[in-house]
C-alpha cells in the first residue's frame, strides 16, 4: 500500500461472520468508518469533526464497498486510509483494508463526507483550518 499513518490492525470477530463463514458485507462499513475516526485520532484531527469543537457538522452522503478476497473469523487487518478529493464542501475518503498475513487487499471503500452547518444542515465550505489540516496529514490518492 501506498505511504499513510500506520493505524492499529485488527482482527475480524466471529460477531461479524455471516451464515457462510465470511464477514457480511455491511461490516465493512462499518470496518471503513472506524478506519477513518481512528485515522482522525491519530493525526488529533477529531476535534476538527465534533460539532462541539469545530462549529459544523459532517454526513455521510455516500459510501462505497468493492469486496475483492472474502475475509473469515481471526484475519487481521491493517486499514490505510487516503484522501481521494477535498471539495469545496465534501470530502471523499478511499479506505483499503490489508489482509496482513495474506498481504492482499480485501476490500476497498469509499466514504463522502459533507459539512453543514449545524443549524439548518444544508452544506458549507469546510472550514480552511481543517482543510489545512487534512492537507497536511493525510495521503492523497487519485480517484479509480
Amino acid at each position: 500500500m501506498s505511504q499513510h499513518h500506520e493505524i492499529d490492525a485488527f482482527r475480524v470477530s466471529m460477531r461479524d461472520i455471516d451464515l457462510n463463514g465470511h464477514v457480511h458485507n455491511s461490516v465493512y462499513l462499518d470496518y471503513f468508518e472506524d478506519a477513518v475516526v481512528n485515522q482522525l485520532r491519530a493525526y488529533d484531527l477529531l476535534p476538527y469533526f465534533r460539532p462541539a469543537t469545530s462549529g459544523v457538522s459532517y454526513h455521510v452522503k455516500k459510501c462505497e464497498a468493492i469486496f475483492l478476497h472474502p475475509l473469515t473469523v481471526d484475519d487481521m487487518i491493517i486499514p490505510a486510509v487516503f484522501i481521494e478529493k477535498l471539495g469545496n464542501s465534501s470530502l471523499i475518503f478511499n479506505i483499503k483494508l490489508e489482509i496482513k498475513d495474506k498481504k492482499v487487499i480485501c476490500a476497498e471503500g469509499k466514504l463522502v463526507w459533507v459539512c453543514v452547518n449545524i443549524d439548518d444542515n444544508k452544506p458549507r465550505p469546510i472550514p480552511e483550518e481543517t482543510r489545512e489540516r487534512l492537507t497536511a496529514n493525510f495521503s492523497f490518492i487519485e480517484a479509480v
